[in-house]
């Protein structure tokens, strides 16, 4: 894909963030892009879900928007989260490479629910680094968790290690639903082998996007679920520590 198609490509977007400091290395701008398959039943951000929502863009105006930070995120990049990005492939394509073009450094986040089409390759070989959002390794558990199999998840994490490429990993540590000590045991030792993983992040649930399912007329299922205190993270955090991983 050359500049100019890639500056015309056209996509949805939810919204645009000029200022994050927790999604990636530095001060980045951060595009949530319009569009998910999963349905987590922690999101805080369903108003991502459909993929009629947000708004119509082409990759040009969304980067245009971003070179207005360009001297502020010097040191940082972009991070383009959602949503999904990785379901709007040609989309995301496009915006890399435009970056890519003017050397600003990019970063995914993603669940890696994706199948390893040719433009995924091409998204893996234009992108920095990956935020992947690791669900559960248990399959029964990621299907509670997020309506689907883990199966696409696991091996885009795996085509990831082959190519060497940058990973961080996000695990959401929800009590009494995917903090059971030997599945986080199981998980440890595959992101052990894989790898590729530069450190673990822990993120403790939390209900502050409940309001926003109650606002979608949404049923959210997690209510009188208590969010994880500092010594749970803490223990959960030695688990992957025991296995030479770096965590924050």
């Amino acid at each position: 894909m050359n500049i100019e198609q890639a500056r015309t490509e056209k996509g949805r977007i939810s919204t645009f963030e000029s200022c994050g400091t927790v999604d990636g290395p530095g001060l980045r701008c951060v595009v949530f892009m319009q569009g998910c398959p999963l349905r987590c039943l922690y999101c805080h951000n369903p108003e991502t879900w459909e993929f009629g929502g947000g708004d119509a863009t082409s990759a040009g105006e969304v980067f245009d928007e971003i070179c207005k930070y360009k001297n502020f995120i010097r040191g940082g990049g972009v991070t383009f989260s959602g949503g999904e990005p990785m379901a709007q492939p040609r989309f995301l394509e496009a915006l890399l490479t435009l970056c890519r073009a003017e050397g600003i450094h990019t970063v995914v986040d993603t669940s890696g629910f994706t199948r390893l089409t040719g433009a995924v390759k091409r998204i893996v070989e234009l992108t920095d680094l990956f935020l992947l959002d690791i669900k559960s390794v248990n399959a029964n558990m990621h299907q509670v968790i997020t309506g689907e199999s883990n199966e696409l998840n696991l091996a885009f994490a795996e085509s990831l290690a082959a190519t060497r490429t940058s990973v961080w990993i996000r695990y959401v540590l929800v009590p009494r639903l995917n903090d059971r000590e030997d599945c986080l045991e199981k998980l440890a030792q595959w992101l052990r082998k894989l790898g590729n993983v530069e450190k673990v992040e822990i993120l403790p649930f939390h209900k502050m996007g409940e309001f926003k399912w109650k606002q979608y007329g949404l049923p959210y299922r997690l209510t009188e679920t208590s969010e994880p205190t500092a010594e749970q993270v803490e223990r959960i955090a030695d688990i992957f520590r025991r296995h030479g991983l770096c965590v924050e």
